[in-house]
């Protein structure tokens, strides 16, 4: 699809897909991730759109829109295993494994598995 005006497309391209990654914008516009940005960034100063943090992964969305029905919990999953990885565990690794990484490196991240692996 060809648009003259990149805000008008950032636009369109929320209204049909919801909620979506800056750089896949900036890929299906062809422009660069830093112009995307700043188009993005006037968007928001109208208050038309908003840019919500997943991970490190930044998407944007329809200021009007609720964008937490429309990010899938794959893309933060995704981002979940990318942050264990930059810490050094590895799917392979047992959970034990895991939290002996993650309690010398991420005590924060080591807690939260421990919440989730607690047993009733």
């Amino acid at each position: 699809m060809e648009y003259r005006d990149p805000r008008d497309a950032i636009l369109e391209i929320l209204r049909r897909e919801g909620p979506v990654p800056l750089y896949k914008l900036a890929k299906e516009l062809g422009l660069s991730y830093g112009a995307v940005q700043w188009y993005v960034f006037s968007l928001e100063r109208e208050g038309l759109v908003e840019t919500i943090k997943v991970g490190k992964r930044r998407y944007v969305t329809l200021k009007t829109s609720d964008w937490m029905e429309n990010i899938k919990v794959g893309d933060v999953l995704e981002e979940l295993l990318l942050t264990l990885a930059a810490f050094g565990v590895k799917p392979e690794m047992s959970l034990g494994e895991a939290l002996a990484v993650l309690n010398r490196k991420a005590p924060h991240i080591a807690e939260l598995l421990k919440k989730i692996m607690q047993k009733d």
